[in-house]
């Protein structure tokens, strides 16, 4: 026997199966949707609130740092000294804003010397160039100095100018200095053009005797007495080159041992020459 329930489902709160879980998906997807609308509101307006800032910031950055001018073309500063004077009684007045530049003015001229002296004579400036053309102690210097003196109303320090003429000399000596080091440069770079030059020289001389020598070997013979002078003069010229006689580099390893064998063969041929000249 089947009994029958009064009343919706839906409406008792009791759905259950495909339609329930349904209708509950579709609750949470509006309430999430509403609620990231809601997140992305806040966010837009906190984007447009800082951009607003930075754009405010920005503008105040770049304004120029100029005083405030008002409709009627006065600063904030003038405003400020006007009000300053209007508390004080003094009427803003072209006549007052003169007398006051004036007044500066004159004050500026007694605390500098150079002003006051200037004022007495203009060519104040042209004197100091001048001066500055000469040495201290020369008449010119003086010249101008006295005049410089006579502008400012003083005299001239001895002291002063012994202490300028002793520090111009001392300018003096250092610009006539020789120049030591320079000097050494020179004269090795001079020593060592000389002794290439002497170099030069011994090597040319020692090719020139060898070449004699061959010239004589082919002309008169191994065993003329021309070969044997020439050769002897050739073997001259070898030693020279390498003892450094005008000045060249000299040999250095074995350049004794090298030398006694060069003075034998010498002594050889000058008994071969001696032998010719008796027979």
């Amino acid at each position: 026997m089947a009994f029958k329930m009064n009343g919706s489902p839906a409406k008792m709160g009791t759905i259950q199966g495909t339609a329930g879980h349904s209708s509950a998906l579709k609750m949470k997807m509006e309430k999430d949707s509403a609620a990231k609308m809601k997140k992305e509101a806040a966010m837009k307006m906190k984007m447009e609130s800082a951009a607003k800032m930075k754009k405010e910031s920005a503008m105040k950055a770049a304004k120029p740092d100029y005083p405030d001018i008002d409709g009627d073309g006065n600063t904030t500063e003038s405003m400020k000294q006007a009000a300053s004077d209007k508390k004080s009684g003094v009427k803003m007045t072209f006549e007052n804003l003169t007398k006051k530049s004036e007044d500066n003015i004159k004050k500026s001229t007694k605390s500098d010397p150079y002003a006051k002296a200037l004022k007495k004579d203009p060519k104040l400036a042209s004197y100091i160039k001048e001066r500055g053309k000469h040495k201290p102690g020369s008449d010119a210097y003086e010249a101008q100095q006295a005049k410089i003196n006579a502008a400012y109303g003083k005299t001239r320090s001895s002291k002063l100018k012994a202490a300028q003429i002793k520090n111009q000399a001392k300018k003096d000596a250092a610009t006539t200095k020789p120049d030591v080091k320079a000097i050494d440069k020179g004269q090795k770079i001079t020593a060592k053009a000389d002794v290439k030059k002497a170099e030069l020289t011994e090597n040319v001389t020692r090719k020139l005797a060898k070449n004699e020598m061959k010239s004589a070997k082919r002309m008169k013979g191994k065993d003329s007495k021309e070969f044997l002078q020439a050769k002897k003069e050739f073997l001259q010229a070898k030693e020279d080159d390498r003892q450094g006689k005008e000045g060249g580099k000299r040999q250095g390893l074995f350049r004794k041992l090298s030398s006694n064998i060069n003075k034998r063969r010498q002594a050889r041929l000058d008994k071969k020459l001696k032998e010719k000249s008796e027979s």
